[in-house]
């Protein structure tokens, strides 16, 4: 039992961190939201994050995955959209004073929720690779080992976006005067991952 808890628990670390460190619109946003805020926001920016990766891994469990890998091309389409719109708002605050509104988001924990919501490859990695995690969640330990496995995935996200967060409040003194190019910085991401989406989306419909 001991054996199969570190072991699930390991394995949801190890593909959490692999996925965490791949850049992406969390990241954006804990690094603006941090600099906005001049304070640590890693945690509560992750507590978003996983109440929307629950509702994805409830949609799943009750038998739900299918209805994800069939609307392919709405979810990129929609997350391409939100996020090029979302760069273009911070590219476009150039020159002006940048408040938190140009993120679309003002709280901390709904703004990991709608970055995570609007990441076209949460609800498709779950309803693919996750689904195989929670699979072999199920076979070591029961719905013990679903939270186990889900635990240890959010776990890694909140060791890394934290220590994000942490980088980004402790060298603030660098960043503040910078926050106006970062916010363009971030928001020419935001605008090319969510071309990308809409190229990703294109591919779908040519297929």
């Amino acid at each position: 039992m001991i054996v199969e808890f570190f072991t699930l628990l390991s394995l949801g670390l190890l593909v959490g961190f692999s996925g965490a460190i791949i850049p992406g619109p969390l990241l954006a946003f804990t690094v603006f939201d941090t600099s906005r805020k001049k304070k640590m926001t890693g945690p509560r920016i992750v507590l978003g994050h996983a109440v929307w990766e629950s509702v994805i891994i409830l949609i799943i469990l009750l038998g739900f995955g299918s209805l994800i890998t069939q609307n392919i091309l709405i979810i990129y389409v929609l997350g391409g959209i939100a996020l090029a719109v979302i760069g273009v708002s911070m590219i476009r605050s150039k020159g002006k004073e940048i408040s938190m509104e140009k993120s679309r988001v003002n709280s901390s924990v709904a703004g990991g929720i709608f970055y995570t919501a609007f990441n076209p490859t949460q609800p498709l990695w779950w309803a693919t690779g996750g689904l195989a995690l929670l699979l072999t969640g199920i076979e070591m330990m029961s719905v013990v080992g679903i939270l186990v496995v889900t635990a240890g995935h959010w776990l890694a996200d909140l060791a890394y976006y934290s220590f994000v967060s942490f980088a980004v409040k402790r060298n603030e003194q660098h960043i503040v005067p910078h926050q106006k190019t970062l916010a363009i910085v971030l928001g020419v991401f935001m605008m090319l991952l969510g071309a990308y989406f809409l190229f990703q989306s294109v591919q779908q419909f040519l297929l």
